[in-house]
């Protein structure tokens, strides 16, 4: 009877591998991987030849990080490493929420709201430092919610918000259309030793 059952489990599981046909979704997703980006191709000239900068993160909890990561986001350095010059990206699935709790945290930090030019963000959050066109002026760091996606963009050499749009611009660019996203899914049904 055992053996009945488990050949009967066997061939209903086989039956269900038999429709290959690709499940039809309007969902896009995070980059599978920090190379296939638009980013570095969007890097200013004064950052010259910047490279996709590998990094083995472990992120402390309550950390924007740790939170991307929780929901399935992904993060990404490029730039110049042994010149420490450069930005990190992170790319998390976001229906508001997220980026809405976490905002808060961000205006404690002394980010501020702001509406970014020639993008169509929901909300956006900016980190400088200093005081634009008088002396020193850093944009650090550039949270945006957009289309479902929260993207942070944050870099070592934005002298100006409209140095981080095309960075922000590529970050977006860079999020999979359904249609590239199906292309690298794995479909079809495997068997394990799990």
């Amino acid at each position: 009877m055992r053996r009945l059952a488990g050949i009967l489990a066997g061939v209903l599981f086989l039956s269900a591998c038999g429709n290959s046909e690709p499940v039809e979704t309007n969902y896009v997703s995070v980059p599978l991987s920090c190379v296939d980006t638009k980013v570095l191709a969007a890097f200013p000239e004064k950052v010259p030849n910047p490279k996709y900068l590998p990094a083995d993160w472990e992120p402390a909890e309550g950390t924007d990080l740790f939170e991307a990561y929780k929901v399935g986001g992904i993060a990404c350095s490029y730039g110049i490493g042994e010149a420490e010059v450069g930005a990190t990206v992170i790319w998390a699935p976001d229906d508001g929420s997220l980026f809405n709790e976490l905002s808060k945290g961000w205006k404690d930090a002394g980010l501020q709201e702001i509406d970014l030019a020639d993008i169509d963000e929901e909300k956006a959050f900016v980190l400088t430092e200093g005081t634009e066109g008088k002396g020193e002026y850093h944009v650090w760091k550039v949270n945006v919610l957009q289309g479902g996606y929260w993207i942070q963009v944050g870099a070592t050499f934005f002298g100006s918000i409209d140095e981080a749009i095309p960075l922000v611009k590529a970050a977006y660019e860079s999020l999979l259309s359904p249609e590239e996203s199906a292309t690298q899914s794995v479909l079809g049904c495997y068997f394990t030793d799990a």
